[in-house]
Order: C-alpha cells, then structure tokens, then sequence
C-alpha cells in the first residue's frame, strides 16, 4: 500500500480531531477494519473511499495523489458532485465505464486483466459489478489508461 496514501488517510481522521474509533463510527465502517486501512495490513476499499468523499467532502485527487485541496469547497459551484443526489448511482456504473475504456483500447477480458495484474475472473467481476474495485487496481487503471479517478468512480 502507498504510504503517502496511509499518511493522507490519517492527516483526514486528524482534521477531524476524531480517534480511529469514531472515525471509523462516522464513516460506518468497522473499527478493526478502519485500523487496518490506517495501518496498511488492508487495501483500502471503495467502500472507504465512497465514504471519505460522500461523508468527509474528501477530494478524491488529493487523497490519492496528494495534489488540490483535501475537502472540497462547500461554497464552489466547481465540486457540484457533494449536492450531486445520483452520485451513488454513478458510483456503481464504474464496471461500465471500464468496459467503455477496454473497448477503446481494442483489448480483451485477459489482457485487461494481465495489465491491471489480477486475474481474468477479478477484472470480469469489476466490469459486471459484482466485485468493487480497490485502490490498487483503480491506480492501475489509471496510471495505464491516463484516466481520472474522479472519472473512473463518478463519471466525472
């Protein structure tokens, strides 16, 4: 696991002033699970990161690469996605838009697969979502595919 990204994780609970405990209650996620995001013993879930955008306004970029601002702007018009009701809705459409992205690129399931470097059977289940994607595969595509990560989780 990227440790800037750990270190960036617990700079957002510290903003806060919360302990991982309470951290861990706002963002409905299990202690023990939250400790093991913080600690890097876990990958760090899209179900984490939905939570840290939609509940803390976390700017998505910023968590992952260190650039921007770490909250969005409550007063901008330009992070309209924090009034954005469909947002989960967009969310779930991310096995969609990694199809759109291998059709672009003219590849099959394995060699989606074999790029992102998980098995053929991982990669289908993200594409049908029935298996959401975790940080490693989505810096994967990304950095293969010079996509954003706001992109790859909301559309945007």
């Amino acid at each position: 696991m990227n440790k800037n990204f750990l270190k960036r994780l617990i700079e957002v609970r510290n903003a806060y002033g919360l302990s991982g405990y309470a951290f861990a209650k706002k963002l409905n996620i299990p202690q023990p699970t939250y400790l093991r995001y913080e600690t890097g013993e876990q990958k760090p879930s899209a179900r984490l990161i939905e939570a840290l955008v939609l509940v803390c306004n976390i700017n998505a970029l910023w968590l992952y690469t260190g650039k921007g601002p770490m909250f969005y702007d409550i007063e901008s018009n330009s992070f309209a996605r924090q009034y954005d009701a469909t947002i989960l809705e967009k969310f779930e459409r991310f096995g969609k838009r990694l199809a759109a992205i291998q059709a672009k690129h003219n590849f099959l399931d394995r060699e989606m697969a074999k790029l992102l470097n998980i098995t053929e059977k991982h990669y289908i289940q993200l594409v049908t979502g029935s298996r959401k994607v975790d940080i490693n595969v989505l810096n994967s595509i990304k950095q293969n595919f010079k996509v954003s990560a706001d992109y790859l989780l909301y559309g945007d």
